[in-house]
């Protein structure tokens, strides 16, 4: 059985962790509702009513209790997890057709100054370095 998981983060194509989506389906870039935040060396996302930019995976089980772990999710006590796995509904780029799937959230306080507003982490990170780099 496969299930429909949604990125946004370090498992994005090119960055730190896709190599956890190696043998994964990619169904194509997509977008949910909710809130991005710079968690430093990765980001966390919340419910909320902006877009948040990423990528749709079709993932087995044994990708999906990977990237439990990967998250800090545990099923067992999801409130002491540090992302907590949820159903969602996401759009895909391309055709703006919805398909249910699940992505993470983080599960801990957050700073609202933190927030990334135009929910788009890879263009967050490109930004930084820019900034960086004057």
């Amino acid at each position: 059985m496969n299930f429909f998981v949604f990125v946004y983060g370090t498992l994005l194509k090119g960055l730190q962790r896709e190599r956890a989506l190696s043998r994964s389906q990619f169904i194509g870039q997509a977008w949910i509702q909710g809130l991005l935040y710079d968690l430093g060396s990765y980001p966390g996302l919340k419910e909320g009513g902006g877009k948040v930019f990423g990528e749709l995976y079709s993932v087995d089980q044994a990708t999906l209790n990977y990237l439990n772990r990967i998250e800090g999710y545990d099923s067992d006590a999801p409130e002491n997890s540090l992302y907590i796995r949820k159903k969602i509904t996401v759009s895909l780029a391309a055709t703006d057709e919805t398909l249910e799937a699940e992505s993470y959230f983080y599960n801990r306080p957050i700073l609202e100054t933190k927030r990334i507003t135009h929910g788009d982490y890879r263009a967050y990170l490109e930004e930084q370095a820019l900034q960086q780099k004057y």
